[in-house]
């Protein structure tokens, strides 16, 4: 039987973590280690080793490229999938141009990139293309959402299934669904990611 691939998230805040593993376990069967910062990015890429690792560039200790050299360096053959919230990354062409490096994908990005991504770094292939899109979503619309909505935009913001969600607030989860709908018209949000990243600029 074919062992789970095993995938390091390096991001500092929980929230955000916890919504890409959701997504990474509804993607493939892997195996998610979690980091927050540099030390904890390091320690976790030693043995025994992960298949790839996604990292935010921007965590405690990281210090721009440098950590991501302390990264790539002794582990040239872990590939890396750098996630990011900044508008602009000055040094994405350089970090581009390192083996290691498979892509540059938006935390704003819909799940299909991140899963193309993550496909291609795990089988190896060519390095896909930065992507990089328009700044998204309206923060301040979060105060105008219903008391409901609210929990509800939160248990997403956990990781929470719709089954999971419908569950512990007492919904059907054709009402969930309802009222992702409206949470996402009205945050001008398109996936759970963006939701969770949403909640965590406004907090």
């Amino acid at each position: 039987m074919t062992a789970p691939a095993r995938i390091l998230l390096a991001d500092d805040h929980e929230i955000v973590r916890d919504g890409l593993a959701a997504h990474l376990r509804m993607l493939g069967d892997f195996e998610i280690v979690h980091a927050w910062n540099l030390s904890t990015l390091l320690a976790s890429a030693g043995p025994p080793g992960c298949d790839l690792a996604i990292v935010d560039v921007h965590m405690p200790g990281m210090e721009g490229g440098q950590g991501l050299a302390a990264l790539c360096v002794p582990h040239p053959a872990l590939p890396v999938i750098i996630i990011t919230g900044a508008a602009a990354l000055p040094h994405a062409a350089e970090w581009r141009s390192w083996p290691n490096v498979r892509a540059i994908v938006h935390k704003s990005s819909p799940m299909a990139q991140l899963r193309a991504a993550v496909d291609l770094a795990l089988a190896r292939a060519p390095a896909v293309p930065t992507l990089m899109p328009e700044p998204w979503g309206d923060a301040d619309a979060l105060g105008t959402l219903s008391p409901r909505l609210t929990q509800v935009a939160q248990a997403v913001a956990q990781g929470l299934s719709n089954q999971q969600i419908a569950i512990a607030l007492g919904l059907s989860e054709g009402t969930v669904k309802q009222y992702l709908k409206e949470i996402f018209r009205t945050l001008g949000v398109t996936s759970r990611t963006q939701l969770a990243l949403l909640l965590h600029r406004r907090a």
